[in-house]
């Protein structure tokens, strides 16, 4: 029976790693095939459905499939992550010369997030800094890539603009495209300074309903776990995606943003989409 996975197309790239990873995987004998989206959403629901065996998620995408597919008598398993999805955090940050000292100071001013389904530049940080105490915050809002759950760093990186430009006193980010800014120059050597960091979560997990083929789907994970550096045939492919290894995956990771999804009310606790902004 044919293994069959689910992923967002957030970049051109998704569609070179998983063509890559399906020959390499057919190569080791398992009859595996994916398909591609336009937004999570839909995923998860073809997961929870069972048109889908096994669903590569974002994390706000494993909080909705675990609770989805609770209501529907299902049960997801996170069953592997990239080596890089785990302990992550997301910084706040603001302007070398900013006088903010901590998060307190910046009661009454703007903060610059992400897009309205980003865990990790809006969900995460937000609920951070609301149980810092600062409640007394303008958000200024860059809903780019709506659907991709953040996976489209251009929200991001517009914040990130709107706090070099003067235009805000702050922005959120994850740890990892705060250097990625630096890098690139969207944030200039000297230009800022980390306010604060958010405490450890995890991100991208491989998630499999129970209604998977059981012997495949374990197939599937070991294969994965396989995989090394050092083959220069998935060398490249893993590069693209960002690992150098596949880790067994875990929950405890999660909760942060569950607890950020249910202060806003993004999903209600069967897994409906209650978030008013949010049309991906």
């Amino acid at each position: 029976m044919t293994l069959l996975m689910g992923g967002v197309a957030y970049d051109p790239k998704v569609l070179t790693i998983w063509d890559g990873f399906r020959r390499w995987l057919r190569a080791q004998g398992l009859d595996f095939d994916h398909v591609l989206y336009s937004h999570y959403e839909r995923q998860v629901e073809d997961l929870v459905a069972g048109h889908i065996h096994a669903a590569w998620n974002s994390p706000l995408a494993w909080v909705r499939s675990e609770r989805l597919a609770a209501t529907q008598g299902r049960r997801v398993e996170s069953a592997i992550m990239r080596d890089t999805d785990q302990d992550l955090t997301s910084v706040v940050v603001v302007r070398g010369d900013s006088p903010a000292s901590s998060v307190a100071d910046l009661a009454g001013g703007t903060v610059a997030v992400g897009a309205v389904d980003s865990p990790q530049s809006t969900l995460i940080p937000l609920s951070f800094l609301r149980a810092s105490g600062v409640t007394d915050l303008r958000v200024r809002r860059f809903d780019v890539g709506v659907g991709l759950h953040g996976d489209h760093v251009g929200g991001e990186r517009d914040a990130a603009r709107a706090l070099v430009a003067g235009e805000v006193d702050a922005a959120c980010m994850i740890d990892g495209n705060h250097l990625l800014f630096g890098q690139e120059g969207t944030l200039p050597p000297g230009s800022t300074r980390l306010l604060a960091q958010t405490p450890v979560y995890d991100h991208c997990t491989m998630a499999i309903v129970d209604t998977a083929p059981a012997a495949e789907a374990a197939e599937f994970v070991r294969l994965l776990a396989s995989m090394s550096y050092a083959d220069p045939e998935v060398r490249p492919l893993l590069d693209l995606e960002g690992l150098k290894q596949w880790v067994p995956g875990r929950t405890s990771g999660f909760g942060p943003l569950t607890r950020a999804v249910d202060e806003v009310g993004f999903y209600d606790a069967g897994g409906a989409v209650t978030a008013t902004e949010y049309t991906p």
